[in-house]
């Protein structure tokens, strides 16, 4: 179990899998105060114990919100499980977020057929009683105002946290990889995926004026607006790209797409440096960015 105390309340718990490449990639922030905690994103149901037994090493007693990003299963699929160690918790989510948690049959079903083998490594939801789960915009916290951001992207119940001038980013700005010779960041678009939309969430955080921005793949980063904005450019440079083979009448394969990604983004210049378990996830999630962006453009 890795605990990482990020900033003097804040902390991060690493969530790994038992499969290769998901080690320091899954996450689970908490803050603390006292004894009591918010935890945001609880993970998938496989890790629970990890994180409940990362609870029981810092101190905490007592979980006063779990705040939800979004509902996918390697970020919210432990939730039941999580408030069974801590009943009586709220959670704080999206409103389109409740009908999953409350019945995950569809959710799990969905993942089944989408994730295959991985969903079955994330492990099955359990269902949360309504009583328990709430949607607000702004969450009142000890001395803290916390305030709550409708960030549709990545997904369309996603949702982002600004505690002081730290930003709880979920996905709406993809994911990054910690490295200590430089950055690796990418997307993170699965389909159905609409740019006006995602980009527009973006937007919308930068407004806040965080300083730090906390992935939930993996780890923070300060000046956060100067990396939010990477990310729009980001978005829009794999749209042009896909867009201007599209144009030329060039096939739109993921190998095709993937390399002339890797020529062209500099924020992704590290990937051939990774171990191949790391590049096998990495294959795996920009593919399915790569997919949700021609789906929309050959829709348009």
């Amino acid at each position: 179990m890795a605990i990482h105390r990020t900033l003097e309340n804040i902390f991060l718990v690493d969530l790994d899998l038992s499969l290769p490449g998901f080690q320091n990639f899954l996450s689970s922030w908490i803050i603390k105060d006292g004894h009591s905690a918010i935890v945001i994103d609880p993970g998938p149901s496989a890790t629970i114990n990890i994180l409940v037994n990362a609870l029981h090493e810092i101190q905490v007693k007592k979980i006063d919100y779990i705040f939800l990003t979004h509902i996918h299963l390697d970020h919210a699929g432990g939730c039941g499980a999580l408030i069974q160690a801590y009943p009586e918790t709220p959670i704080i989510c999206h409103p389109k977020a409740i009908e999953h948690l409350s019945d995950p049959d569809r959710l799990w079903e969905g993942s089944l057929d989408v994730l295959g083998d991985l969903a079955l490594a994330y492990g099955k939801p359990l269902p949360i009683a309504e009583r328990s789960i709430y949607t607000e915009t702004t969450i009142r916290w000890k001395d803290y105002t916390i305030h709550i951001v409708n960030t549709p992207g990545h997904a369309s119940h996603h949702m982002s946290f600004l505690f002081n001038d730290i930003l709880f980013a979920g996905e709406v700005a993809g994911i990054q990889v910690p490295r200590s010779d430089g950055l690796y960041i990418r997307p993170a678009t699965p389909p159905p995926f609409l740019p006006q939309v995602a980009l527009q969430s973006i937007s919308d955080v930068i407004d806040l004026a965080p300083h730090i921005i906390c992935y939930a793949h993996y780890g923070f980063l300060g000046n956060a607006c100067k990396f939010l904005n990477m990310a729009k450019e980001q978005v829009r440079l794999w749209l042009e790209i896909i867009e201007e083979r599209k144009d030329k009448g060039l096939h739109l394969g993921y190998s095709e797409i993937f390399e002339e990604i890797l020529a062209k983004d500099s924020n992704v210049r590290y990937f051939n440096q990774f171990d191949p378990d790391i590049k096998k996830r990495e294959v795996y999630f920009i593919n399915n960015s790569i997919k949700g962006m021609i789906n929309f453009i050959n829709k348009r």
